[in-house]
């Protein structure tokens, strides 16, 4: 289950709206012979994947997954459905799955005559998949909030003359963060000051695509993003977020207005119409 929880997170930023999913197949004998995970949103499920690799090893054999195996037919076919196909004999997974449609999965397994349980690496399982669970369970975006300072609690030099205060190691963290996010959001000061380019610069993972996040400027009074200004760019889409009394002087650019709150715009309506 631990190598099934590795495998999943390769799909950390290429499956949304779905969940990462990992599964490794083992023999008859307890032997591995197969693993795969969830790539990309639309593509093969997990269980897919490691069925595949499998082949007839997995006749007879078990199934670990960090995720119940769904139940419902959407872009794909029933992953529960494709172990009882492929002759599983035991199904272990970490987390059920709380959606509606797709959960199931166990109860289907079990009434196949498979071997079915629940619960081994659960929270390890839980915490890889924090975004898709997030946004099942509480209907709202996960959020991760990032910042670099110096150990005296700086972010930069008084005159603003520094550029980084974190090395090349830390900075290529920031883009694998990056990459696994959905979208990037700065403040109307980060877009004035740095004029960030908010895209992902290196991929996080050479065997999987990096779809580039949405990056948004929440720019209260529609004014912080110039012309010209980094984020515009056709290297990722770009959302500006703009206080609802506001008319915007941006042209071909996806805005969205939402109302005041004290300091600035409502968060919470931002993370409604990100979800």
């Amino acid at each position: 289950m631990q190598r099934a929880v590795t495998l999943a997170a390769h799909g950390l930023g290429s499956t949304s709206p779905n969940p990462v999913v990992g599964c490794v197949v083992l023999d008859a004998a307890g032997d591995p012979v197969g693993e795969g995970w969830h790539r990309r949103a639309g593509g093969p499920h997990a269980e897919v994947n490691a069925l595949r690799a499998a082949g007839e090893r997995a006749r007879g054999g078990t199934a670990l997954v960090t995720l119940e195996p769904c139940n419902h037919t959407g872009r794909t076919g029933p992953c529960a459905q494709a172990l009882i196909d492929a002759g599983i004999a035991r199904v272990v997974y970490a987390v059920a799955d709380p959606t509606p449609t797709a959960t199931g999965g166990a109860r289907t397994l079990r009434a196949a005559g498979i071997a079915v349980e629940q619960g081994l690496l659960e929270e390890a399982a839980a915490e890889g998949n924090a975004a898709w669970l997030t946004s099942v369970r509480l209907g709202r975006p996960h959020v991760t909030w990032k910042y670099a300072a110096t150990l005296d609690g700086r972010t930069a030099a008084a005159d603003g003359t520094s550029r980084w205060i974190t090395s090349a190691e830390a900075r290529a963290d920031v883009h694998r963060l990056r990459a696994e996010c959905d979208a990037v959001v700065v403040g109307s000061g980060t877009q004035r000051a740095d004029d960030p380019h908010l895209a992902v610069r290196v991929a996080a993972d050479t065997e999987t695509a990096v779809v580039q996040p949405l990056r948004v400027v929440v720019d209260t009074s529609g004014t912080a993003v110039a012309p010209g200004a980094r984020v515009l760019d056709g290297a990722a889409p770009t959302l500006i977020a703009v206080a609802d009394d506001v008319t915007p002087a941006y042209e071909g650019v996806e805005t969205v207005r939402l109302p005041r709150a004290e300091g600035g715009l409502d968060v919470r309506a931002l993370l409604a119409a990100l979800h």
